[in-house]
């Protein structure tokens, strides 16, 4: 989004993206989600789908349970999307390869930014492809996710899969339910590879994953060279997001894991939690490591009513790189709990931009404002101003 930091008095460019009309949120989690989806791809006597386009898998994902089996090597031109219809319909590659053997696929039609259509069906699974949103041909786009995923449905799967060069926001998005009576809940996001997604140098930027979905596992995912957020986590109540890996190689990333978004459920993370990953800015800058709170993403008005964010958990994740400007940064919580984290990174930068006249503090790994932040804190914070802190530092800017 083309905004200019003076003028920011919304939330981060990842909630652009239409959303969902709001759900509650469930009852707190203590330890994550009660249920976790582990199924595997069903066998199937139909032979593997040879190359084609979108039509030849959608021929075959007809009534609940069916199955699209695609051959190793397979590549599939879209110029529509691949759409999951039914209840338990599953899309994978035969043998389960996690190499370049997967089946491709891949965007060619330059009005196309969805690949993958999944939302609104319980126990869909997509496992084992190449997803290509072929953005270095065809340019970035405006619409929806390269797999839009979650809305209704519960124990969504997806699975293995090398998810790239999305054309619009974000690469993988699981979009929150209808109403507290049709929630996304119980999804399972695993070992997947995601990325490069969006430029930064032009500051069209993109989302690895998107996250909304209610009592949902997101780990082992390894994020490299997204640009907006590695992972975004939208409320997403008792969900777990762990083991995953965002790293910052060639492009400038905003945010490494960011908690400052109030869509979708009120600002409520009650029984979130955000454990055991890696953030690394060895290769190019990362804005901030992990956020926490509206106010160290944007520059909010003095007299704001905006509601803090509230009962998130974020312990024992680690910041590595010689390029990380703020690490955790928190400003704007409530019921907060941030205990246990490690940082290894070096952390550089000038800022001179201000929010209201107010120039945020230097970077450093731990900072927070105890005004706007209470919970349980470790010991290594320290007291500092974060509004804007994400466009406090002029230079270098995205893509710089």
């Amino acid at each position: 989004m083309n905004w200019k930091p003076a003028l920011i008095v919304i939330l981060t460019t990842s909630i652009l993206a239409a959303c969902a009309p709001s759900v509650p949120a469930p009852e707190a989690a203590t330890l994550g989600p009660t249920a976790e989806p582990t199924a595997i791809p069903t066998a199937t006597g139909a032979p593997c789908l040879e190359s084609g386009d979108q039509n030849a898998i959608n021929a075959r994902l007809q009534g609940p349970g069916a199955v699209a089996m695609l051959c190793t090597g397979a590549v599939f031109e879209l110029t529509g999307p691949v759409t999951i219809t039914a209840d338990r319909q599953e899309i994978y590659t035969e043998d389960h390869p996690t190499d370049d053997t997967r089946a491709v696929l891949r965007i060619v039609a330059p009005s196309l930014t969805t690949a993958v259509l999944m939302r609104d069906h319980n126990g869909a699974l997509l496992s084992n492809v190449i997803v290509d949103g072929n953005r270095g041909k065809l340019g970035p786009g405006a619409g929806d996710a390269l797999i839009y995923a979650g809305g209704y449905s519960d124990g969504q799967i997806i699975r293995g899969n090398k998810i790239m060069n999305t054309r619009s926001w974000s690469s993988l998005q699981l979009i929150e339910g209808y109403s507290e009576s049709q929630p996304c809940k119980n999804a399972l996001v695993e070992n997947n590879e995601i990325g490069p997604a969006g430029t930064s140098a032009d500051m069209q930027w993109a989302d690895g994953i998107s996250l909304a979905c209610t009592t949902t596992v997101v780990r082992g995912n390894v994020i490299t060279d997204a640009t907006d957020g590695g992972i975004v986590v939208f409320g997403a109540p008792g969900s777990v997001i762990e083991d995953n890996t965002v790293r910052a190689m060639t492009r400038t990333l905003l945010g490494g894991i960011n908690m400052v978004d109030s869509q979708g459920y009120g600002g409520k993370y009650t029984g979130t939690i955000v454990r055991n990953n890696i953030i690394d800015a060895s290769g190019a800058v990362i804005r901030i490591g992990l956020g926490m709170g509206a106010r160290v993403w944007v520059c909010l008005p003095s007299n704001s009513q905006e509601l803090p964010l509230s009962g998130g958990t974020v312990t024992g994740n680690t910041l590595r790189g010689e390029k990380m400007q703020y690490g955790f940064a928190v400003d704007g919580v409530s019921d907060w709990t941030v205990t246990g984290n490690t940082d290894e990174a070096r952390h550089s930068g000038s800022p001179s931009v201000d929010c209201g006249g107010v120039v945020a503090s230097a970077p450093a790994g731990f900072l927070y404002n105890p005004a706007r932040a209470q919970g349980v804190f470790q010991p290594e914070f320290v007291q500092g101003h974060l509004d804007l802190a994400l466009w406090a530092i002029a230079a270098p800017r995205p893509g710089q």
